[in-house]
């Protein structure tokens, strides 16, 4: 295997991409994307159907989501007021990020989090990656060498600088980056979780840059037939998808059986309710195997 990392530059493709993970990530957004994957509703049959989603937020997030192409409005009849939900074409195609959010979530997981649901926990993974400078961060951390702070933000401002640092402690705090070193010469590196993470914002960036190709249904196994019809299968991404710099004997050998591990499981869980050309990702810095 040899390794080709792509250093971080800037590409018009990362506004886009935090933007649609803002989007995504707002609290309640999947929920509603997953109910209206059962077929087309009205803003009342979603509430109807989700005791959990609340009226005053509902409507907000039903706009942004418009807004940003996931969901389309259909007239009913001839009425210029009155009309149902379904999604998009891109909103169908959305399926692949949730899924790869997920496997990640699962993989894992926040402290705390034990008692989260499927939504909420992709949801704080879109989240992960709408925060300002986390993909610039772990871009600049994917090289095999430790980095001390100053060598990460030569190019920001000093009010950046100071965001940018706290974004790095919260990024510690999850477990994305991690530190070594004394008080005065930390040197940072990315994680496991970290690096894996890349494989969410790939999916991502292919999607808000116009990769909407519906997914395939996913093929029904016994865990399905045992979880009942509620439930989501989620496939977990392949080890050559994971964002990963340099494989040298110098990376864990936890990383690869890590990876290994994630080829071959299916997660499944069931929601609270009933289930009413890809660009180059800023962030990849992809291993290829030749």
């Amino acid at each position: 295997m040899s390794t080709v990392t792509t250093p971080l530059a800037p590409q018009p493709a990362t506004s886009a991409v935090q933007r649609a993970a803002e989007v995504l990530s707002t609290r309640w957004a999947t929920r509603i994307i997953h109910a209206l994957r059962q077929g087309t509703a009205s803003s009342g049959d979603l509430l109807a159907g989700d005791p959990m989603l609340p009226v005053s937020s509902a409507y907000s997030i039903i706009r942004a989501l418009t807004g940003a192409g996931v969901i389309a409005r259909i007239p009913i009849g001839t009425s210029t007021s009155r009309f149902d939900l379904a999604l998009s074409p891109a909103g169908q195609a959305l399926a692949p990020v949730h899924a790869s959010a997920l496997a990640w979530a699962y993989r894992y997981p926040r402290p705390g989090g034990e008692s989260e649901q499927a939504p909420e926990m992709i949801e704080e993974v879109l989240g992960l990656l709408a925060s300002s400078h986390t993909v610039q961060l772990l871009s600049e951390l994917a090289g095999s060498e430790p980095r001390a702070y100053p060598q990460l933000v030569t190019s920001l401002n000093a009010r950046d600088k100071a965001a940018a640092y706290q974004r790095l402690l919260a990024l510690e705090e999850r477990g994305l980056v991690t530190r070594s070193g004394t008080r005065r010469t930390y040197r940072w590196s990315a994680t496991e979780a970290g690096l894996a993470i890349g494989r969410v914002h790939g999916d991502l960036t292919a999607w808000a840059c116009g990769g909407h190709t519906p997914a395939a249904p996913a093929r029904l196994g016994p865990a399905l037939t045992a979880a009942g019809p509620g439930a989501v299968v989620v496939q977990s991404p392949a080890q050559d998808d994971l964002f990963s710099s340099s494989q040298s004997t110098e990376q864990p050998v936890r990383s690869r059986a890590a990876a290994a591990d994630l080829r071959t499981i299916t997660l499944h869980i069931s929601f609270s309710h009933a289930p009413a050309p890809q660009p180059p990702a800023p962030l990849l810095a992809a291993a290829h195997r030749r």
